[in-house]
């Protein structure tokens, strides 16, 4: 399972869906995750300005459950 508190110890803080995406390959939709800031800023893992992510609505949890993590890629 994919968890807030996991992404936050592996790259220190939240990052962008994308970059959720490519680390678990869990193809989360805008709509599954929960955005703190309306607007953007910039991915700490990526570099990129987007939404980042703060928490998993219901569907992006359920999706997450299935998901275990894969090696890390720096």
């Amino acid at each position: 399972m994919v968890s807030i508190k996991e992404l936050k110890k592996r790259y220190g803080t939240n990052v962008c869906r994308q970059c959720v995406n490519k680390t678990y390959g869990i193809h989360l939709l805008h709509t599954d995750c929960k955005y703190r800031l309306i607007y953007p800023k910039q991915c700490p893992s990526c570099k990129d300005v987007k939404n980042i992510v703060t928490g998993f609505n219901l569907s992006g949890y359920l999706k997450s459950i299935m998901k275990k993590a894969k090696k890390y890629e720096a």
